[in-house]
């Protein structure tokens, strides 16, 4: 498993300070250091397997993607994960994609 990981100070996210345009145009590895995110490739080969995020307790948050997507594919699955993780005021995304988040603090 390959993990991309970012170097950065962390400054921890909310919903309130991640607006959706910043979701949307900020660089990526710029906003997974924002959130405190990683992500790790897997080697899945289901095509409706998009991405998973796993949130723990502590550390970083893991968004598991296959590692055969396209940069685009993944870019755009990684901004949804970090909007569904932070709780980001977003559209809904389509039924057709089912958005499933994982851990966290209760």
């Amino acid at each position: 498993m390959a993990t991309h990981q970012l170097s950065g100070t962390h400054v921890p996210t909310t919903s309130n300070t991640l607006t959706v345009d910043r979701l949307l145009s900020a660089p990526l590895p710029e906003l997974l250091a924002e959130v405190g995110a990683e992500i790790v490739d897997v080697p899945v080969d289901e095509y409706s397997f998009l991405g998973e995020a796993v949130q723990p307790r502590t550390g970083l948050t893991q968004f598991y993607m296959p590692s055969g997507r396209t940069a685009a594919e993944r870019d755009t699955v990684a901004r949804i994960l970090v909007g569904k993780v932070l709780g980001a005021p977003m559209r809904p995304v389509p039924a057709s994609l089912e958005v499933n988040t994982y851990g966290g603090a209760k």
